[in-house]
């Protein structure tokens, strides 16, 4: 057999090497800092991982509308077909904690095409599902692949912006996942209604491709410039001896890190981000027992048929991507004021607090009580939906600050401790989900969303305590990363 030409090696070389470019999204020589990126290619970016997320988003509630036919077409019961809506729930909460771990060692670009891959996988299969089983196992196959983002698209804001930049870009990120549950039971009643229920999850694959081809053509890697000009200014001039330890060391065979799938879970052992992640995960378990039990509301006591109930999820999610946009940019103003008055170096706790975010919280009580007591005395509809804005507001507000300080906490882990952040809110909503029309049913409207909103407000408190025990915590977490 011929050895291959040195002709030969060379071609294969630069092929590998085109390959590896195109999947990377970096040449071997690439060393640019990802926050060197231009203005336009920043905002590319940001575009491109909000779709994603309002994919994520968007495709957990596109088929409430079918649900009754669907139910209908597999002569399954109520009890089945929900299973799918909960395996969905939880499985986004749970698979990005290992879709993080991976992308902290391997980057974002890789996972990002490999998980979308899947989830366009599981969307063909659940369009051609012809019993339950197989659409509730190839649901899971696409919450799989497409809740990626829900880590990867804060970790990739993490590594493109500064700290005094960080909130209002996540502002802008998180407007597509905000505005996904409200878009998808008017996008899925639509497309239920005039082609079948089976062109609700054809649409998602032609979304999900498209958020692929997108990542592909236009989304570069951006974990790994942070920390390789860090280690390339860090290493010591060459000498003939450290050469020839190189060249000794390159001669041995290379260990690969083992990974752990887990290991962002262990972030939940820092108090701060413990605190952070069950005050958000209660915001979100409060807002989607609401969210299950408004359809049984507005469908039951008002009297409102599919289409109309899809668009009154509007105002909340308004106001939810409104409290977004005015809360990440007040929160990196009051960062950018307490950093500059404070005589040391800033601290992540410094993004906390402020007049409009304890304002939110209780506006959020508020809303939530009046909402509740307009439903049980039967006031006029558009009543509960003025006050939901403002509770939709709040959450938008509390969500992007708080989100924003776990990335600020642990930077170079932004997918980890965003990871972290998604696995207590999904199973925090995943649990509200399976116990909301039970509640609803136990206890007067009025008396449950006074509940819910006293129960936010107590939970304020989490805030409370990170904000002012900030600077002790900041530099027992200084030594802490010094140790390791």
């Amino acid at each position: 057999m011929a050895m291959p030409t040195t002709d030969e090696k060379l071609a294969a070389k630069k092929t590998s090497s085109w390959i590896k470019a195109i999947w990377t999204g970096k040449s071997n020589n690439s060393t640019a800092n990802a926050r060197s990126f231009s203005r336009l290619r920043k905002l590319t970016i940001i575009t491109i991982v909000s779709v994603a997320g309002t994919t994520t988003s968007l495709i957990s509630t596109v088929y409430y509308p079918a649900l009754v036919q669907m139910q209908e077409y597999f002569q399954t019961t109520d009890t089945a077909i929900n299973a799918s809506v909960a395996i969905y729930v939880f499985l986004i909460g749970f698979s990005p904690v290992i879709w993080s771990s991976f992308s902290d060692v391997y980057g974002r670009r890789p996972i990002y095409l490999i998980s979308f891959m899947i989830a366009i996988v599981g969307s063909v299969c659940c369009a051609v599902s012809v019993n339950i089983a197989m659409f509730i196992a190839f649901r899971a196959v696409a919450a799989l692949g497409s809740s990626s983002c829900l880590s990867l698209g804060a970790a990739t804001i993490g590594d493109i912006f500064e700290s005094h930049q960080r909130g209002r870009a996540f502002s802008y990120y998180m407007t597509g996942p905000l505005l996904g549950p409200a878009l998808g039971p008017i996008i899925g009643g639509g497309l239920n209604q005039a082609l079948g229920w089976r062109s609700i999850f054809w649409f998602v694959t032609i979304l999900n491709s498209c958020v692929w081809l997108a990542t592909l053509l236009f989304l570069p890697e951006t974990r790994y410039t942070l920390k390789s000009e860090a280690s390339a200014s860090m290493t010591p001039p060459a000498t003939a001896e450290t050469d020839n330890t190189t060249e000794k060391a390159n001669d041995q065979p290379k260990k690969r890190k083992i990974i752990n799938p887990l290991e962002s879970l262990g972030l939940l052992r820092n108090l701060n981000i413990a605190l952070s992640a069950w005050f958000i995960g209660i915001l979100f378990m409060v807002y989607y027992l609401m969210n299950v039990n408004f359809t049984r509301v507005y469908t039951v006591q008002y009297g409102f048929n599919s289409s109309l109930v899809g668009l009154f999820y509007l105002p909340c999610a308004i106001g939810n991507v409104l409290g977004g946009w005015i809360g990440g940019q007040a929160s990196d103003r009051l960062y950018m004021k307490r950093a500059k008055n404070h005589t040391g170096p800033a601290y992540p706790e410094m993004r906390l607090g402020g007049l409009f975010f304890y304002g939110s919280i209780t506006m959020q009580l508020l809303g939530f009580a009046a909402y509740g007591w307009c439903v049980q005395y039967n006031i006029h509809f558009s009543a509960g939906l003025v006050f939901l804005f403002f509770v939709g507001l709040a959450l938008g507000a509390q969500n992007i600050t708080t989100s924003t300080y776990m990335v600020d906490c642990f930077r170079d882990r932004s997918a980890s401790v965003t990871a972290c952040n998604n696995f207590m809110r999904y199973t925090m909503s995943g649990i509200s989900s399976l116990v909301a029309a039970d509640l609803g049913r136990v206890l007067m409207p009025g008396i449950l969303y006074t509940l819910c909103g006293a129960v936010l407000f107590l939970f304020g408190g989490c805030i409370v305590y990170i904000q002012t025990k900030g600077a002790k915590k900041a530099k027992q977490r200084q030594q802490e990363e010094l140790v390791q």
